[in-house]
């Protein structure tokens, strides 16, 4: 189970998805290659498979992203699948987010990731997990 936080560049305007004209086209992230770069640098040791799908081990948690994009092609949103415990996550998926120069929209809640919301919302997460997990017994 994972907490799925996805990243565009949504219009800095709104303040719930729902508020994003139906016929708004999202502004790309980069090329496929340039995005692959900003996400080595903002999560050191990053490894790809053929497959284009990235996953990253930091302390405590780890990311999986698919940027399976062409190196030239444009990339229009950057999936993070994001497991573990550790409340360093949070703070990785905002600054992947801001290397981006985009926003992180956290779909569990349906509401978009700040500073201020991000670690509650990971919180929230792990308790839900914990629980659906909990009830799943041994």
């Amino acid at each position: 189970m994972s907490w799925d936080v996805f990243i565009m560049r949504f219009p800095p305007e709104v303040e719930a998805i729902d508020e994003i004209p139906e016929d708004w086209e999202p502004p790309s992230l980069g090329a496929g290659q340039e995005v692959r770069a900003v996400l080595a640098e903002v999560l050191p040791g990053i490894e790809y498979s053929q497959g284009g799908w990235g996953d990253y081990e930091g302390p405590g948690f780890s990311i999986s992203t698919p940027v399976n994009e062409a190196d030239d092609a444009p990339v229009a949103g950057v999936s993070l699948f994001v497991h573990g415990d550790s409340e360093a996550a949070a703070r990785s998926a905002l600054a992947v987010a801001d290397a981006l120069k985009a926003r992180a929209f956290d779909t569990g809640s349906g509401d978009f990731l700040t500073a201020g919301c991000a670690q509650s919302a990971f919180d929230a997460w792990r308790a839900y997990r914990d629980r659906v997990l909990d009830q799943r017994g041994p």
